[in-house]
């Protein structure tokens, strides 16, 4: 794992180029181009609303900014992974011609979904004041949770991009399993309003139950991360450290293989 860090340090500038390709990819063509970067959110947050709140008639005060927090989080996660599956595959004439550390595909990708993250962020932040957010310093733990995503979004990420070159129907599965995911999060909802006392210990297993209630708890609710946090660094370790070393035992192959 040290020796794919160090490659990775070493083609820093070829990490660059990709990540300024894959932001050029993902907004050719288009009219409004990187403001897209800021609707995708705010016009699912829109729709989200329209359903729960007007016609459905729940959600709390706080609801728009607490999905929308959620919301910003997800997509970084669900951008990463859908297209770092077939990072390696959609490269085959480049990695059988020319050796390069193979990982930088997929890193590039999850770089991407960190940038839409933080330029998302911008636009978050005139709802946190509208919505009357409470401003603590539990918001320095803001650092804390997203190197803890974005380790847990590079192993996630790493592990579909390998296992991408062998099962090519990956990606309509993943599609279908992040949709599932997503409903078994709190993001539209609240933990303590939802999930009885009992089993809310299994249902933080999830990992995004955790990650979503501490992203509203320090941009919202003024109050810390979810003590569950807890088992996501446990979980995150456990997949970061585990897809690189499958990784690296992959990489020598995948040029064949894709």
């Amino acid at each position: 794992m040290l020796n794919q860090i160090r490659s990775i340090w070493s083609r820093r500038d070829l990490l660059i180029y990709f990540i300024r390709t894959n932001l050029k990819i993902i907004y050719r063509h288009k009219i409004l181009g990187f403001l897209w970067t800021f609707l995708d959110p705010l016009l699912m947050m829109l729709i989200y609303l329209l359903l729960i709140v007007v016609i459905f008639r729940r959600g709390e005060p706080q609801f728009p900014v607490l999905l929308f927090s959620a919301l910003l989080s997800w997509q970084w996660f669900t951008h990463s992974l859908t297209k770092s599956v077939t990072s390696i595959t959609g490269k085959v004439r480049l990695i059988q011609s020319i050796y390069f550390p193979k990982i930088v595909l997929p890193l590039s990708i999850v770089f991407v979904g960190l940038i839409n993250f933080f330029l998302g962020l911008i636009v978050l932040t005139p709802f946190l004041f509208i919505f009357e957010a409470k401003f603590t310093f539990n918001l320095l733990w803001m650092p804390v949770l997203i190197l803890l995503q974005f380790l847990f979004t590079v192993g996630a990420a790493v592990l579909c991009a390998t296992l991408g070159v062998y099962f090519r129907d990956l990606q309509n599965i993943l599609r279908f399993g992040i949709r599932i995911w997503f409903y078994l999060s709190p993001a539209l909802y609240s933990v303590k309003d939802r999930i009885p006392e009992s089993l809310i210990p299994i249902y933080m297993i999830n990992p995004f139950a955790a990650l979503f209630n501490s992203y509203k708890n320090i941009l919202v609710r003024g109050t810390p991360p979810s003590i569950y946090i807890v088992m996501v660094i446990g979980l995150t370790i456990l997949i970061f450290i585990s897809s690189l070393t499958f990784f690296n035992r992959k990489e020598p192959y995948l040029a064949k293989d894709a």
